[in-house]
Parts: structure tokens; C-alpha cells; sequence
């Protein structure tokens, strides 16, 4: 019960702050002189205005706006008054008083500890409305690495808290904390591991209150990538009477004796700096996107491009020329 009080005392907030259609935990607590019996039974009531009766054991004596939304959650015997409105309703603005009666021996009501209900407390908006979710991720990840995000809401209902949810699939895992005597966290943390596809996406939490209302968040992630880097080849062949350059993608039949020039091409980001040329003898002259081969021949090897970026590196398969005799 905890160690008595040499007068009737209690502790509430002068104000607590709530969402419209949701529930609020008004917390409360109180003492009293130790009796020299020690109590059998506690009744607590909860009044609006200090005359109007908006909790009591037996609900008929309750107003009727408040019966069935009020609901003592504190133990009395612990000294513990928190009273728990449920939904809450715009005109629930109080202010409130707590009043204990406990029999054979006193009754106190507190009426010089009152608390009001505020819509727009620094936790919601003037429309009632709640604040966006608040977002921790890295803006610039890597493909494949994994990567957490978290979303968290501050609110009023711990019994049944804002529902988050997350855009993107992965592992969720979910966090609840008391912040003060009348607000609590709800944090929704996601791990995934980034794919190309996520590059410059939105990643969306969501947050669904109790009464209907949802809020979202979301930021852009920017996904470097290079093991995914994807090589083509375009085949320029040259012909000196022919009035435009004929360009083939693929691998194409060429002639002996023709000049061949092979573009090189890549998807990562950030985009590829440079590039390599090299064949099963080694490393070519050329460093950029294109290769031109003069004059040739059923010899010619098959050739590979290397693409660069800051992530990495990664080649081509092998481009074979079918070269012809003429």
C-alpha cells in the first residue's frame, strides 16, 4: 500500500492530451493518514465540473454520456486512481475530480487536484488530428545489406495502441514504452535487405488509431548497387559506301576485313566511371564504353567488358563474333 500520508493528498497532471475516437489514461494517485483498522473497502469517483459523476462502481449513478466509456484502471488498494475514457469524445474537456471513500473510516475528494483534457497539447493538432509518424532510416544504403528502419507514435491509449505498418516486406519487430504519466511510444522497427528495385522508392509507415484516423510518413530511399550490373553489347558495322552506320544489338556475323566497334553498357548506381576491355590474353589498350576492332578475322577472340563504379566491378559474359569469309 505504501507508506502513509500525514493528510489526504493525490497526484494528477494538470492536463493530459488525447485523440477524438481514441481512449486516454488519465493517471492518478493518492494517500491518505494510516487508520488504525486497516481498510476493508474503497470506492472511487471520478466527477466532471465536481458535481457531475462521470465514474462509479455502479454505472447507474453515473451520468449518461460517461456510462460504459469510463472505466477505473488503477488499484485502489495500491493507491492507484488512473481512470481510463473509452472513446474519447470531443466534450470530454473535464476538468475532472478524483474522490475516494473508503469505509468505517474517511472520504476526501480532491478537489483542488483537477485535470483537463486538451485536443491540441503539443503531442496533436488544433484539427485533432495526430502528428505524421516519426521516421529513422538511412537515406543511402547498399543492395543486399541489411538495413533497419523505424517508425514510432506517441499516444494516449495503451490498451489499444495506434496499429504501424510498414510499405516495404521484412522482419517487423515492435516496441512499447511509457514516455510520461499520460503518453506512450509505439515504435515499429523493420529490418530488410534493399534491392534494386527500392532504388529512389518511397518507404511508407503508417499509423491507423483507434476511431478510424491514419497518418503516414515516408522517405526515398537511395540504393547503390553494383553486383547487379547488367552489360550490353551494341555491334557497329562500318561500311564505307554505306550512307548510315547499320547498328545490330547483339551478337551478329560480321566479315573478314571489317571494322567492328562494340559499345559497352551498364545499370548501377551510382553509374559506372569506367570501363575495362580485356580477352583470355589479358587487358586491352581501350578504357571507355567503346572498342573498335579494325580488320577482322575468324581469329578474333571473345571479348569481355569490365564496368566500374564505387561500389565494385563486375564483367560481361563473353561476346563471340561470328566473323565470315567474304
Amino acid at each position: 500500500q505504501g507508506v502513509a500520508a500525514s493528510s489526504w493528498t493525490a497526484e494528477v497532471p494538470s492536463s493530459v492530451s488525447g485523440l477524438q475516437g481514441s481512449c486516454i489514461v488519465i493517471p492518478c494517485s493518492f494517500n491518505y493518514p494510516e487508520p488504525k483498522i486497516n481498510p476493508s473497502e474503497f470506492t472511487g469517483i471520478w466527477f466532471k465540473d465536481t458535481y457531475e459523476v462521470i465514474y462509479h462502481p455502479d454505472s447507474s449513478n453515473a451520468i449518461t454520456d460517461y456510462r460504459g466509456r469510463t472505466e477505473l484502471v488503477g488499484n485502489l488498494r495500491q493507491k492507484n486512481c488512473s481512470l481510463r475514457i473509452d472513446p474519447l469524445h470531443h466534450s470530454d474537456e473535464g476538468p475532472f475530480t478524483f474522490r475516494i471513500e473508503i469505509k468505517d473510516y474517511n472520504k476526501a475528494s480532491y478537489t483542488k487536484h483537477r485535470v483537463s483534457i486538451c485536443y491540441n497539447c503539443y503531442l496533436f493538432l488544433i484539427s485533432g488530428s495526430p502528428d505524421p509518424p516519426s521516421l529513422s532510416v538511412m537515406e543511402e544504403v547498399k543492395v543486399g545489406e541489411v538495413v533497419s528502419a523505424s517508425c514510432s507514435v506517441s499516444h494516449s491509449c495503451p490498451s489499444d495502441p495506434p496499429l504501424l505498418t510498414w510499405s516495404h516486406s521484412g522482419t517487423p519487430s515492435i516496441q512499447s514504452r511509457q514516455q510520461t504519466n499520460s503518453q506512450w511510444e509505439e515504435k515499429l522497427t523493420l529490418t530488410f535487405r534493399p534491392s534494386i528495385a527500392d532504388n529512389n522508392q518511397p518507404l511508407v509507415c503508417t499509423a491507423a488509431y483507434k476511431g478510424g484516423m491514419t497518418v503516414s510518413s515516408s522517405k526515398t530511399i537511395n540504393v547503390k548497387y553494383v553486383y547487379y550490373i547488367v552489360i550490353s553489347f551494341l555491334l557497329m558495322m562500318l561500311f564505307i559506301d554505306a550512307p548510315v552506320d547499320v547498328m545490330v544489338e547483339g551478337v551478329s556475323s560480321v566479315k573478314e576485313g571489317d571494322t567492328v566497334e562494340l559499345r559497352c553498357s551498364s545499370d548501377s548506381n551510382p553509374a559506372a566511371h569506367s570501363y575495362r576491355w580485356h580477352n583470355s590474353r589479358g587487358p586491352l589498350p581501350t578504357t571507355g564504353p567503346t572498342l573498335t576492332l579494325e580488320n577482322v578475322t575468324r581469329l578474333t577472340e571473345a571479348l569481355y567488358c569490365t564496368a566500374i563504379n564505387t561500389e565494385g566491378q563486375v564483367s560481361s559474359s563473353p561476346l563471340n563474333l561470328n566473323v565470315e569469309c567474304k
